[in-house]
């Protein structure tokens, strides 16, 4: 099951989806970004993936289409992150990342929590 929310602002036109996009999932999905893309008069389209936790090879396939077309995909979870990544052929594309710790910040942790620690 997918649900999708759309979220217009005059900004971005925001696609929320949550559940797995696969199926025939894929397919409304298409349907409602075709038709609210024709509306969107040039403003930023996002698909916001933070609450998918499956996307199979159709959906991924659908995904790599909406970049193609400039589209931004935001996730936040590692393997959401990763599938982002291989469907837009680059590293962090378009994806919301974590604050990344100072590497200083880093050498305190691992210095400070014990022998067995690891810094994150």
């Amino acid at each position: 099951m997918l649900r999708i929310t759309l979220h217009d602002s005059s900004r971005e036109l925001r696609f929320k989806l949550e559940g797995k996009l696969s199926g025939p999932w894929v397919r409304e999905l298409r349907q409602c970004w075709l038709t609210a893309d024709s509306a969107s008069q040039g403003r930023g389209t996002v698909v916001d993936l933070q609450d998918i936790d499956f996307v199979d090879s159709e959906g991924q396939a659908l995904l790599a289409e909406m970049h193609r077309h400039g589209v931004r995909l935001v996730a936040c979870t590692p393997l959401i992150r990763s599938l982002v990544e291989e469907v837009c052929g680059a590293p962090c594309c378009g994806t919301v990342e974590e604050k990344r710790a100072h590497a200083h910040d880093a050498f305190l942790r691992s210095h400070t929590t014990g022998p067995d620690s690891r810094a994150v």
